[in-house]
């Protein structure tokens, strides 16, 4: 998709003209409308063909033109009462995927119906910058693996929102989310045998190669050396060795450093503890939060952010082997703590722990730990939200930062008392829970215990919100790229 501005009279709505030179050749006209707008049409637009269903959200209706003139697309963004960026966000993705469908390859948008039903939404580089991300996320499809995948044709949206330099940089700083979430989800998708974890370093390099971020990787006796006990066990079993993956970004180190720290397991058996599902394909995305915090860097270095950041990303394949992690070794960390492995399917927080010793090692003020954990926070909170637990007001704040893109958090509490059920007969602790209760909860007290007191730490549970199971609103089928935008918002947000 590309994207031009043009003037909001270009649009020849409400001028009683309908229509100039900006319009001609144009075959599709874009009118996202609130249910309030349909009777507060501008001229031009109004009709008796209006239904209300065609404000819901998520709808789209097509309403055809007479010839020489555009046709019409009328986008749903339901009650203007509810309304928030994520909502122009996920209208924009419909808009795009309705154009795709129909062949149409150009087209003029117009915020109109906004306007009559929420004056406040003025076409700003809010909604510029909101309409460009969620077209692009919208249209995206993974298929590069399918033998009749046929390469669009790039349609061009033209924007009638006036044009000065504020309105181009929101067209720039909406398509470096949308490519990098893009990014996020290309590596989530990728089957096991395209991606294992030294292909996953190699795409990181290469990705941020010219550019002012510093990629540094820890690989075989390296990673005994730095300490890195975790990612060493449990990548042992697999013949694709384990990485740990540092990307380091100072664009204004008189701010705090702040870590992003992204669960890597490129794919996930269970290992010994051998997962019993019937379909396990989806375990590839079990690096879903290592795709995020990478994605959430490379918003900030495309995007020349001012910012202190670290990604810290510990990357193995979960394997069965005669070389195997078991259940009941004993794993020591550089910070001295022991850990029994009860269940070698908990894994993810294994390697997690080994991050955030490092975090405070490279002198991090906050760590944020991302990670397809457990399936009790789905449990909790289904597929639509993931679960946040650690430092109230980080936590908050994060929770803000998610909001305009529709990347929901929920906090959830950290129960001291259930710190108990950690306990082992033969270490300090144990990976697992002996009992059947609060895994989300246990699994984030796990984490705590390798947390520095001075550090600042939240830990976010996606298991839920890793992937879509159908094409709705910003996302496509599979991977949904959870938690870069977040991410990347929240750390710029930091002074």
């Amino acid at each position: 998709m590309n994207f031009e501005l043009i003037a909001a009279s270009a649009a020849g709505v409400g001028s009683g003209t309908g229509g100039n030179g900006d319009t001609v050749g144009v075959d599709t006209l874009i009118v996202p409308v609130f249910a309030e707008s349909l009777q507060r049409m501008p001229e031009g637009l109004a009709s008796s063909k209006l239904l209300p269903r065609m404000a819901d959200r998520h709808a789209t209706t097509w309403l055809y033109g007479a010839e020489g003139r555009p046709d019409v697309l009328l986008v749903g963004l339901g009650e203007a009462v509810k309304y928030g960026l994520h909502v122009l966000r996920d209208a924009a993705g419909e808009a795009g995927r309705a154009l795709v469908r129909e062949n149409r390859l150009t087209a003029v948008l117009t915020f109109a119906g906004l306007t009559a039903g929420r004056p406040s939404c003025d076409g700003g580089t809010d909604e510029v910058e909101a309409w460009v991300e969620g077209t692009l996320l919208g249209v995206y499809s993974f298929d590069k693996y399918k033998k009749d995948a046929k390469a669009r044709a790039a349609a061009t949206i033209r924007l009638a929102v006036g044009d000065d330099a504020a309105l181009r940089e929101a067209i720039r700083i909406g398509s470096i989310r949308a490519e990098s979430t893009i990014w996020a989800r290309d590596l989530i998708n990728e089957p096991p045998n395209r991606l294992r974890p030294l292909d996953l370093a190699a795409r990181v390099k290469e990705r941020f190669t010219d550019t002012e971020a510093q990629v540094t990787l820890y690989e075989g006796e390296q990673l005994e050396q730095m300490g890195f006990a975790g990612v060493t066990a449990v990548g042992k079993g697999s013949e694709h060795p384990p990485v740990f993956i540092e990307v380091r970004y100072c664009s204004d180190s008189s701010k705090p450093l702040v870590a992003l720290v992204g669960k890597g397991i490129t794919f996930d058996t269970g290992g010994i503890s051998l997962k019993r599902d019937h379909d396990i394909s989806d375990m590839r995305m079990d690096m879903a939060g290592a795709g995020a915090t990478l994605a959430a860097l490379d918003i900030l270095v495309r995007s020349g952010a001012s910012v202190n950041a670290a990604v810290l990303v510990p990357a193995a394949e979960n394997s069965p082997s005669g070389r195997a992690l078991l259940p009941g070794e004993i794993i020591t960390y550089a910070n001295g703590l022991s850990v029994q492995v009860g269940n070698t399917d908990s894994e993810g927080r294994l390697v997690l722990a080994d991050a955030l010793i490092y975090a405070h090692r490279i002198g991090a003020e906050q760590a944020i730990d991302v990670a397809t954990l457990t399936y009790s926070v789905v449990g909790a909170l289904g597929s639509k939200v993931a679960g946040i637990l650690g430092d109230d007001e980080l936590a908050r704040d994060v929770r803000a930062a998610g909001e305009p893109f529709g990347e929901r958090v929920w906090q959830l509490p950290l129960i001291d008392e259930y710190e108990a059920y950690l306990a082992s007969d033969y270490a300090d602790t144990s990976n697992i829970s002996r009992v059947g209760e609060a895994g989300a909860i246990t699994a984030a007290l796990f984490l705590r215990k390798f947390v520095h007191p001075s550090l600042r730490w939240a830990h976010i549970d996606m298991s839920g919100t890793k992937e879509a199971s159908s094409a709705k609103g910003q996302h496509a089928v599979g991977a949904t790229g959870f938690g870069a935008r977040m991410l990347a918002e929240y750390v710029s947000r930091m002074k």
